[in-house]
């Protein structure tokens, strides 16, 4: 459903009322469900529908191999009737599919704020004082700031600012990467992103940059010139949707997937629901649904987001604590007392499901062959959750070779046995001749598994 809300003096109001839950003064609230017509207002180019976004339909901009652009599009306030603010909130959801690559030292740009009352402030032009401008991107990177810093892992994208300023670097944008403990990304996971933007007194360097991830603040500036003392007339021009992969071109083809833009005067927020399925929110497009809702119904799992409680977060990691609690509520295991085989459980929430899974011979530890720690906080992986499942469920041994890529892994008796057992089909439909043991299981996953296990 689309809703495009204008605010102004006489209050005018362009398509639908927004929805209850979020704030009350929204220029903009898009679901992208009837997908890009009419939402932008000049250069909307390169986007195209998602069939599954965070929530309903999505957005999907592709960066072809060879190439650099993915798409681009401006929202303008003078193009609908504004006047240009000094500040501005903005959310949308985002997601770095899983096999996004990065090849160092590149990387790239994302929607966010445009300034651009020339063609400087991009294309490494900046501002001058006979063509002032500024523009506030986002971005999107391997490395902990400029180029000589460190790289993050392949799987994992950190999010940032690329900024065109009046005190700038002089022949490009400068680099703000955010938080890297809130701000780096795993793909395949959306996330939701939130930016701020206040324009500085006109020659003083109080400019406000912003930036929350998941709700979480990742970023703070307070010092940035965004014009100089006679450039009062400069203020949000456009929100930019333009994503743009710089450096060399890219050597695979990449997607980034977008959905549930929103902007306006005030802090946004991350509820971007028009109605949900119960139990959660977050799990209406996902291929796991059934198995999701399954596992609420049994009471195996009682969300991710307590104390609400209303998301799952299908495509979140699985921690070995976390998979001690869903095995133990599935089994109905019940935990010995006085029980404590592990030394590094004894902080941990799951500590009562870790021991329970102990004693009833399910779990053997992570280090052997000492085997006196359990690693609660490390990510599971599709072979240990094969292992974990086998020695639940006591499944045997089983014939044949269904996988072309477990032939080296401890697991392969375990990975199949699940695969004879009908929990598991593979990891690459419709081949499925591969199980991808070292990938990490996500909650999704999870569910799928526990539930083709307890038919």
């Amino acid at each position: 459903m689309r809703k495009l809300i204008i605010v102004v003096a006489v209050a005018a109001v362009i398509g639908i009322a927004p929805a209850a839950a979020g704030p009350p003064d929204l220029i903009v609230d898009e679901s992208f469900e009837d997908g890009v017509d009419g939402v932008f207002d000049t250069g909307a180019w390169g986007i195209t529908n998602l069939p599954a976004g965070h929530v309903g339909p999505g957005l999907n901009s592709i960066i072809p191999v060879g190439d650099h652009w993915g798409s681009g599009g401006h929202w303008g306030f003078e193009e609908r009737g504004l006047a240009e603010p000094e500040e501005l909130y903005w959310r949308y959801w985002v997601k770095f599919p899983n096999g996004f690559y990065i090849e160092p030292p590149n990387r790239g740009k994302l929607p966010g704020i445009g300034g651009l009352y020339s063609l400087n402030c991009r294309g490494n032009r900046v501002s001058t004082p006979e063509e002032p401008c500024y523009s506030a991107r986002m971005l999107f990177s391997r490395q902990y700031g400029e180029p000589e810093n460190p790289l993050g892992p392949d799987d994992q994208t950190l999010i940032g600012f690329y900024t065109y300023h009046v005190d700038g670097p002089p022949n490009r944008g400068d680099i703000w990467t955010w938080d890297p403990t809130v701000a780096m990304l795993d793909h395949g996971k959306w996330y939701c992103v939130e930016g701020h933007i206040e324009m500085n007194t006109p020659g003083s360097n109080d400019g406000v940059l912003e930036g929350w991830v998941d709700g979480k603040e990742a970023f703070e500036k307070t010092d940035i010139a965004f014009r100089r003392a006679n450039e009062d007339w400069i203020k949000v021009k456009s929100f930019w949707f333009d994503v743009y992969y710089g450096g060399t071109e890219s050597i695979v083809e990449n997607e980034i997937h977008f959905d549930s833009l929103a902007f306006g005067p005030s802090r946004v927020g991350c509820d971007d629901s028009e109605g949900f399925t119960p139990p959660f929110r977050d799990d209406d497009s996902s291929v796991f649904e059934p198995d999701i809702v399954w596992l609420a119904d049994t009471g195996i799992t009682f969300g991710c987001n307590p104390p609400a409680n209303d998301m799952f977060c299908p495509d979140d990691a699985v921690t070995r604590g976390q998979m001690a609690a869903f095995l133990t509520r599935a089994l109905d295991l019940t935990t010995p007392n006085g029980a404590d085989t592990f030394v590094d459980d004894n902080a941990s929430v799951f500590e009562q499901a870790i021991e329970a899974l102990a004693a009833a011979g399910i779990t053997r530890g992570c280090n052997p062959p000492a085997n006196d720690m359990f690693c609660p906080e490390q990510r599971l992986t599709r072979d240990q959750m094969a292992a974990f499942l086998t020695r639940a469920y006591g499944y045997g041994p089983a014939d044949g070779d269904p996988f072309v890529d477990d032939d080296g892994s401890i697991f392969e008796d375990a990975i199949e046995a699940l695969a004879a057992a009908g929990v598991t089909r593979g990891c690459n439909p419709p081949v499925n001749d591969m199980f991808c043991p070292t990938q990490t299981l996500s909650r999704g996953q999870m569910a799928a598994f526990l539930h083709r296990a307890n038919p």
